[in-house]
This record gives structure tokens, sequence and C-alpha cells, in this order.
């Protein structure tokens, strides 16, 4: 409570105590974000969850304190109902956060899977993958939007490059997500193509060269679906995808050029054409 300056008996409601302490437990929440993001980037799921929950109890108590103040100073109303603003939007990019790492961890798995050639579980975590990726783009178009309904003019000058530097990273993570979104839609044709392949091996050494070849052809198709696709994110503006893209880019470039050979050499091989077989394994830079 504090006295009013205008001279009068009258007492004005403050709510200066509660406006302070939320903003330190915003600022304290805001960090623990900031280091589960860089956790995750390096790999430490572990880690981040535990900022991430510790940084949901710091807004959630930040929220609690503003949704019971009030005031009759008009500029206190306004740091609340921002400050409220702030709170809900930090929550949104905490469950935002919570999904990106379940789609990072399935994504893992889902790579795992496919080393060990188990296609249906490998499926299973990119579908999984897919799903937390469409969740996490929920929540961070909810924070995208309650940062911006605030009027940046009605900002305090100290807070604006605060509520600037928010909208920028949501816009950004907005396209990552996007483009990343993108990437897991190329791998759907990608696993396809594995499977394919891995049957063409099977039947390989069965030597069933003309189930070996319609399957090394399945499989190029559905190669060339996915580079399709992901083709499109090498030039991203963001590394975190443009990498990756470029990474599996190399792997189905050298697919385009091996495989057309290996099936030739298994139709060969079926008709007992086993000098034009052998030449044309010979181009293949490795053996399938």
């Amino acid at each position: 409570m504090v006295l009013s300056s205008s001279g009068c008996t009258g007492i004005k409601d403050s709510a200066a105590e509660e406006i302070n302490t939320s903003f330190s437990l915003i600022y304290s929440a805001d960090l623990k974000v900031e280091s589960a993001v860089s956790d995750m980037g390096e790999g430490s799921y572990t880690s981040a969850k535990t900022y991430l929950k510790a940084a949901k109890v710091d807004y959630e108590e930040a929220l609690k304190i503003l949704n019971n103040a009030s005031s009759d100073y008009e500029e206190e109303t306004q740091d609340i109902e921002r400050y409220i603003i702030f709170s809900e939007a930090g929550l949104d990019a905490v469950s935002y956060s919570e999904n990106l790492i379940l789609v990072l961890e399935h994504l893992d798995k889902f790579a795992a899977h496919l080393d060990s050639e188990d296609i249906d579980q490998s499926r299973q975590e990119l579908d999984k993958a897919s799903e937390a990726l469409n969740n996490s783009i929920v929540y961070l178009s909810s924070a995208k939007e309650k940062i911006f309904s605030i009027d940046l003019d009605s900002v305090p000058v100290e807070q604006k490059s605060y509520v600037t530097v928010q909208r920028d990273d949501l816009e950004t993570s907005e396209k990552m997500s996007l483009e990343f979104m993108q990437m897991i839609n190329g791998m759907h044709p990608y696993l396809d193509g594995s499977e394919h392949l891995f049957k063409a091996v099977e039947s390989l050494e069965t030597e069933e060269w003309g189930k070996a070849a319609d399957e090394i052809a399945d499989s190029s198709v559905k190669f060339s679906e996915s580079k399709k696709s992901l083709e499109k994110l090498k030039n991203s503006d963001y590394s975190e995808i443009s990498v990756g893209a470029i990474e599996i880019c190399g792997v189905l470039t050298q697919f385009e050029k091996d495989l057309p050979h290996l099936e030739a050499g298994c139709r060969y091989m079926e008709k007992g054409r086993y000098s034009q077989a052998e030449a044309e394994f010979n181009k293949v830079s490795s053996y399938y």
C-alpha cells in the first residue's frame, strides 16, 4: 500500500512487490529455458527436461501472483497484464520445447532401428516424431499469438528489446519447425526405399535375381521421392536443417548412381548373362 501523491488522504493499492517478484520469476524461467535449449542442441535431453520442468514452476508461480494482484495505478495494471502474457507465453514455450525433445528422441530411435534394419519400429518412431512435432507447433503458435498481441508502443522502453527478441525467436522457431516437418515428411519415402533395399539384399543372398531387381527398382523410386523433397532444404537458412538435408541427399545421390547398375546386374544374372552382370556390378561403389 502506498500513499497517493495528490496530497489527499486517500490510499491507493499498489502491486509493486507482486510485479517485482513475478518479474524475477519470469526472468529466472527464461534463463532456464535458454539452458534447456542449449542442452537440447548438445543432445543432453535429460538435463533439458529438468530445466524445462523448473522453468514451468517459475512461470506458474508468477501467474499465481499476477492473477491475484491488483493495483489502482494504471501503469502497474498494464505491467500485470503484460507479465501475465509473458508467463502464459512462457508456459507455451516450455510445452513447445518439451514436445521438441520428444521429436529428437523419436528421431534418434528411428535412426537406431533403421541401422538394425527394423523397419516396423523405425516407422513407428517416425510417426511419433511427426505427432510430437505437430503438437509442438500448436504450442509455438499459441505463444506467438500471445506475444504479438502486445502493443509494442505501450511497452516501457526498457522492455521493448525483450518483446522484440521474443517475437524474432518465435518466428524463427516457427520457420524451423515447418522445415523440420518437411524433413520428416521426406524421410517417409526414404524409409520405404530402405525397406525395399533390405528386401533386395535378402533376395541377393538367396540368388533370387528377378525379385532382387524388382525390389531395387522400387527402392530407386522411393529414394528419388525422398531426394526431391529434401533437396529443397539444403539451402535452408538454418544449419540445423540444411546440414542434415545435405548429408541425407549425399547418400541418396550415391544410391542414384549405384542402384541402376545393381538392378541391371541382377537382370543379367536372371538371364544367365554373367559377364554383363559382372560388368554392371563392378560399376557399383559398394554392394548392398
